[in-house]
């Protein structure tokens, strides 16, 4: 799937994915799974857990994309979003041996996961939401997240700017779906030749996003991506000017055909 960059009119709202794309965690996924598993005496590097989990993941995302084709959709909830984790969880626990205390190793890393302290703002993310605002976009979230979200939006600082917010547990459909982004659509007031969307993943983000007609970007955060090791651009095809590397870029893309 080609996206043709000359196409994109005048943009006059955009939405943006959260985490890894807005903020990101201060130890990373990998780091924390390695960490809970060191506990109980399986030594294991961060690195090592990463390669495991994208080795399943890019199989995962190749049948995503041959059923996105196909119209799937993708439900969501608080409890189908800790379900996922909980199989990568335990996915990586029986890896290692680990299937007795999948349960309790879990809670650990949810514990640490999701703690109030462990998201932060890209240094980039304020200064382009405001520039986002002085050129009178409609700015809003959508992201694959559990409906409290908007609190760590809130502690962040980021709500101030936004003017919509589309989160799938509240929604009870997710990205690719692209059900969630008609409603994004409808959030912003705009046309999907005047909407862009930015994330960090490719099926979710731009192929889901791009099935009904956004101007999609992929965001590469390199050691703070969700997978530091790996470029999710890396055989996808995407022309150049779709893959940005910081919030900045993808300001100075869309003003670009603005």
């Amino acid at each position: 799937m080609r996206l043709c960059f000359q196409q994109v009119m005048r943009i006059r709202a955009v939405s943006l994915d959260v985490g890894w794309t807005l903020a990101y965690p201060r130890e990373s996924m990998w780091e924390i799974f390695a960490d809970v598993c060191g506990s109980v005496g399986v030594c294991v590097k961060a690195d090592e857990v990463e390669a495991f989990v994208r080795s399943i993941w890019t199989t995962g995302q190749q049948h995503a994309e041959q059923q996105l084709k196909t119209g799937a959709c993708y439900s969501d909830s608080d409890e189908e979003f800790s379900a996922q984790f909980r199989l990568l969880g335990q996915l990586i626990f029986r890896h290692l041996g680990l299937v007795e205390d999948s349960d309790a190793l879990m809670e650990q890393f949810f514990r640490r996961f999701w703690h109030p302290d462990q998201w932060q703002l890209f240094p980039d993310a304020i200064e382009a939401l405001r520039e986002l605002r002085a050129r009178r976009l409609r700015i809003g979230v959508l992201s694959n997240a559990p409906s409290n979200m908007p609190l760590l939006l809130e502690r962040l600082g980021v709500l101030p700017y936004l003017d919509y917010l589309v989160i799938s547990a509240v929604e009870g459909v997710r990205k690719p779906d692209r059900r969630i982004f008609l409603r994004t659509l409808e959030r912003a007031g705009s046309e999907p030749s005047e909407t862009a969307h930015v994330g960090d993943m490719y099926v979710e983000d731009v192929l889901g996003g791009g099935s009904v007609g956004l101007a999609t970007f992929l965001i590469e955060r390199g050691k703070y991506a969700l997978f530091p090791n790996f470029r999710e651009s890396e055989g996808r095809n995407l022309p150049r000017e779709r893959v940005v590397e910081s919030l900045e870029e993808f300001v100075q893309r869309i003003t670009e055909v603005s």
